[in-house]
């Protein structure tokens, strides 16, 4: 069904028509910043100053479309929703498509366009072909989880996990939410509304003779279907989005489904996930391949509960969760990522001791696999084969999902002919599900999930003693090769390396001079152009700073929401939280760990202040600063004193009634360390916690720090949301060595606003975009005055000249 868009210039509304009915979007500034005022007015000013707009649903006989006029004369095809950019509210349409895909007879078009426009960023990503949606077909669960043909799109149902409109399509939805019952079911059928999901969808016909199921009398072609859903939850680039955040989520998690149709109603589905190794950490970008560092960010103890989170999440959605490890066991980084993913799967409450032998249940598995180690022999990547003996015990007992549909008959022609309204039965369900991981999870992780989806089908198809032919697997690897190819892509931007392998089963001499080439490609992409793709990728899911969504006007939802403003003391609490915070100069110097650090750390506090919840401590000089060290970081003293700062501050905890301090985060710019630590009780209310530095640069022609290329002179800081509420109390702490000499105090006043300025946390945050910010460190301002004078004047209680020469 096509859709009309017509326009109105004054006041300016786009109407959004089908054959019957129309939704109708309408901004008029003056009335409506007149009319909301007063639901608005306790609200920060940039919520009161962002556009609002009206959305009405009408009979389109009832409307006089006489003044508008025309756009997209073609039609479009449905909307994905409304964006707020800067000060304006656009309507994202869908305005060309081309069918990709059909599953189970329903269609998937992928969402196209090149038409210039003034958000031509994220035009260029909708538009890059990576992006599907449909209108009748839910493509945010698997097979497994739509409950019949009936139920097979519903706005109510879909995965928020997936949907990738879900920011923008939200106002309408709560907009749907407000009519009446008939209203929403005229509103469905007109297929205004959309779902789209980001991945790679493709169908492949299986001609009737190709087909593997010969013993199901058909004319008629069957048809293979790859489905691949990225998540939205953690998504971004390569080295912009890594590992796991508080919510459970992880980076470039992907959700592929192998579904086989047949025309007599037999359809198979096995479902398989991937994504990043689900604990805290990092890695820098650089120009020099697989001299990317990795960094590990939480300690063990402040990482558990996301883990645990993840893998909750997953056991919930598939049931049994089998690990398949794919990274190095000798590489720098990887090996320190699967000695500490195996750290988490140990701690696991899904493995736990049960009764009174104490033996252990096993729910989550890992089973490492060292893919470059296994392939680096005579065989190549064929050898990859071999982590079939090693999980075919559980692949047969997760098994696959299979429905049919009971209500079937034959023409005279043996044909079958599915009747309307016939349901699907469901025969068998997948019980577990694989979860595969490399370092990126795309090259590695595409061919062993290949692997995979055939031993599924082999499966199947050895139940009911068929056999694929050759072509139809040739079929199967192409379509996986270009499911890696397009996965890869979003993540890293280029194809997948190993591709020519998975496509074509052998390694051509092609093939290793295109994975060179894509390796050279990614690292220019990674360096120089996946910052603005991050950016790009934010705004369409809403997450940039001080974006907000689009806010449409009703008069009575504007009123509960005052009135919910002016009790809003009745019903939230406020809680005072104590930080301590410290700062030490240690001029290059490590015997002072070994001294009694609890005079500095735990001073006697009242029992009014209790215990602090969160402990931030600041280093300068933490090492000698050589020009090998003021080149290049070196964690080791840091760590030293890490170990030191948390004996101290847990120092008889076991004899007291205080709480053990854990390892929350720590950042390091050569000198200048910064180390995070929170009570155990406080790690469910933090969340999104980030780190950052900021070398000093060349200012106004001075050199500061070595002109930026070594960071004896900068900024470490870490910041987080504290209470699990959207409105979060956000803290944001900044340890800093400034410019040094008595003169220099202009140079060090520069410092300042460099790093305020100019040190950026993710999603482009600033420090002032923090409720909370702590600055603490050797900040070299001083007070012209003598020593002895300053502290007669001290002891005088003379603050008044000290304040007269202090450079602050």
């Amino acid at each position: 069904m096509s859709l009309r868009v017509f326009l109105q210039e004054s006041p300016r509304t786009l109407v959004l028509a089908s054959e019957t009915h129309a939704l109708l979007f309408c901004y008029n500034p003056s009335e409506m910043n007149a009319s909301s005022d007063a639901s608005l007015s306790n609200k920060p000013s940039s919520l009161r100053s962002i556009p609002k707009c009206v959305v009405e649903f009408a009979a389109l006989d009832s409307l006089d479309l006489s003044a508008y006029r025309s756009l997209h004369p073609s039609g479009i095809h449905g909307t994905l929703g409304l964006i707020n950019i800067d000060t304006d509210t656009f309507l994202c349409v869908i305005s060309a498509a081309i069918r990709v895909a059909t599953a189970s007879s329903h269609g998937l078009d992928l969402q196209e366009s090149a038409i210039d426009h003034p958000c031509i960023e994220l035009k260029k990503i909708l538009s890059g072909g990576t992006f599907y949606y449909s209108v009748d077909f839910d493509l945010t669960n698997r097979l497994q989880d739509r409950l019949s043909e009936g139920s097979a799109f519903d706005i109510d149902s879909l995965d928020e996990d997936f949907l990738w409109n879900a920011y923008m399509i939200d106002p309408l939805i709560r907009f749907r939410s407000r009519l009446s019952k008939d209203e929403r079911y005229i509103l469905d059928t007109s297929r205004m509304l959309t779902s789209a999901i980001r991945g790679f969808v493709i169908t492949v016909t299986i001609s009737a003779a190709a087909s593997p199921l010969q013993n199901l009398n058909s004319n008629y072609p069957s048809t293979l279907t790859l489905l691949s859903r990225l998540s939205c939850r953690r998504a971004g680039t390569r080295f912009n989005s890594r590992g796991v955040d508080d919510d459970g989520y992880v980076a470039n998690f992907v959700e592929s489904e192998t579904v086989l149709w047949h025309p007599s109603g037999l359809c198979f589905s096995y479902a398989q996930v991937r994504g990043s190794v689900p604990i805290f950490w990092e890695q820098a970008t650089g120009l020099l391949p697989n001299q990317q560092k990795i960094q590990i960010t939480r300690s063990p103890e402040a990482t558990q509960p996301a883990f645990d989170k993840h893998f909750e999440r997953l056991e919930l959605t598939y049931g049994t969760v089998h690990i398949l490890n794919l990274m190095s066991a000798t590489r720098v980084g990887e090996v320190d990522l699967t000695a500490r993913y195996q750290h988490h799967i140990q701690h696991s409450p899904r493995n736990r001791a049960i009764g009174s032998q104490g033996s252990f249940e096993h729910r989550l598995i890992q089973t490492p696999f060292d893919f470059h180690a296994e392939t680096k022999g005579p065989s190549g990547y064929e050898a990859a084969s071999m982590v079939r003996r090693l999980i075919q015990e559980r692949a047969d007992s997760f098994a696959y999902f299979l429905c049919d549909i009971i209500d079937e008959t034959k023409d005279n022609s043996g044909h079958f002919e599915k009747p309307r309204g016939s349901q699907p039965a469901v025969i068998l369900q997948q019980q577990g599900v694989f979860r595969v991981n490399c370092l990126d999870c795309l090259d590695r992780t595409n061919l062993v999930q290949t692997i995979l989806s055939q031993m599924a089908i082999e499966l199947f198809l050895g139940q009911r003693s068929e056999r694929a032919t050759t072509d139809f697997w040739m079929r199967h690897s192409s379509i996986w090769a270009d499911n890696g190819d397009a996965l890869s892509k979003i993540y890293a931007g280029t194809g997948a390396l190993k591709s020519s392998f998975t496509r074509h089963g052998k390694m051509s001499l092609a093939g290793a001079i295109a994975d060179a080439r894509k390796s050279a490609t990614r690292i220019y992409i990674n360096n120089f152009a996946d910052k603005a793709r991050q950016n790009t990728v934010d705004m369409l899911l809403g997450r940039l700073v001080e974006q907000h969504p689009v806010y449409l006007y009703d008069p009575i939802n504007d009123f509960v929401d005052s009135e919910l403003q002016e009790r809003a003391h009745e019903f939230t609490t406020a809680e005072t939280i104590h930080i301590y915070a410290g700062t030490f100069n240690l001029n290059g110097k490590g015997a002072t760990v070994q001294e009694d650090l609890s005079t500095w750390l735990r001073p006697p506090l009242s029992s009014q202040k209790g215990q602090p919840d969160i402990v931030a401590v600041g280093f300068q000089e933490i090492v000698e600063l050589s020009p090998q060290q003021i080149m290049s970081t070196d964690p080791s003293r840091r760590q030293v004193w890490e170990q030191a700062v948390r004996l101290t501050i847990n120092n008889k905890m076991k004899d007291s009634t205080q709480e053990e301090y854990v390892l929350l985060r720590t950042g390091q710019l050569v000198g200048a360390a910064l180390i995070v630590f929170v009570k155990s009780s406080a790690l469910k209310k933090i969340k999104n916690v980030e780190g950052s530095v900021k070398k000093e640069q060349v200012t106004h022609g001075e050199k500061t720090g070595m002109s930026g290329m070594a960071g004896n002179k900068g900024a470490v800081a870490i910041r987080m949301e504290y209470a699990n509420t959207r409105i979060a109390f956000t803290k944001c702490l900044v340890t800093a060595h400034l410019a040094a000499g008595f003169a220099n105090y202009e140079e060090r006043n520069r410092d300042y606003r460099t790093i305020s300025h100019g040190l950026r946390f993710q999603r482009n945050r600033s420090i002032d975009d923090h409720d909370t910010v702590i600055w603490l460190g050797d900040f070299n301002y001083r007070i012209g005055l003598s020593d002895d004078k300053v502290r007669r004047l001290i002891l005088a209680g003379d603050l008044g000249t000290l304040y007269q020469n202090d450079q602050v």
